[in-house]
């Protein structure tokens, strides 16, 4: 699989390869087959490339993998204060997606319908990102939009309102999101981190194919 049209919806990119903007300082993708590293433009050279040199060595046993992270996060704090960091599971769609009942695109038109659960999202409708919503009595509780996007690839973003949770009703969002992105051509992706446990489980009712395990480092505010 080629993973650069991918890392290049999630960041922009300078043209030396390298990450610009408000994006990690360092996000690296694990695959069965592949270590996909992308560093920000605000990094030396040199930092670069010992980062780089770290993350093709071969791992060692997963309780020493701590160590790596400590030594990713040493190299990168030399140059500035770390804000966080963020570790997680990459997942693919599956060809076939189970069906979405009472659920809904949401677009510049309908907008409105989050005003009074999930206000926050207004502007995502409103720009045009594509959205899909679950309902509960009429009402918007769940919502599945592009968060990154570009003509090949959409990166799903997934909130669901706190009393709702834990009943299914995310997944069924993300179902029909995923089901319109492929509409227009694109290929859907869900990201989630290992201590989300609900989102885990979202991505194990729709079956959803683990790609891959990311890991980012980004700057503080």
């Amino acid at each position: 699989m080629e993973f650069d049209p991918l890392i290049r919806a999630m960041f922009p990119h300078d043209n030396r390869g390298r990450i610009t903007g408000a994006s990690p300082l360092v996000h690296i993708l694990r695959t069965p087959d592949a270590v996909v590293v992308r560093c920000h433009a605000s990094l030396p050279d040199d930092v670069v490339l010992r980062i780089e040199d770290l993350a093709a060595a071969p791992r060692a046993r997963p309780s020493r993998w701590a160590e790596d992270y400590a030594r990713f996060m040493d190299l990168v704090g030399t140059h500035g204060g770390i804000g966080s960091i963020r570790s997680g599971m990459l997942y693919g769609f599956p060809g076939h997606l189970p069906e979405a009942p009472d659920c809904i695109l949401i677009h510049r038109g309908n907008a409105q319908q989050l005003a009074s659960t999930l206000p926050d999202w207004i502007d995502d409708a409103e720009a045009g990102r594509t959205m899909a919503a679950a309902l509960v009595g009429g009402k918007v509780v769940s919502v599945c939009a592009s968060v990154r996007e570009t003509d090949n690839v959409h990166c799903a973003g997934v909130e669901t309102t706190p009393e709702f949770r834990g009943q299914g009703l995310a997944g069924r969002a993300v179902s029909l999101w995923a089901r319109n992105v492929r509409e227009t051509g694109a290929e859907p992706y869900y990201a989630t981190t290992f201590d989300n446990i609900g989102s885990q489980k979202v991505a194990g009712r729709l079956g959803l194919n683990m790609i891959g395990s990311e890991f980012s480092i980004s700057a503080a505010d």
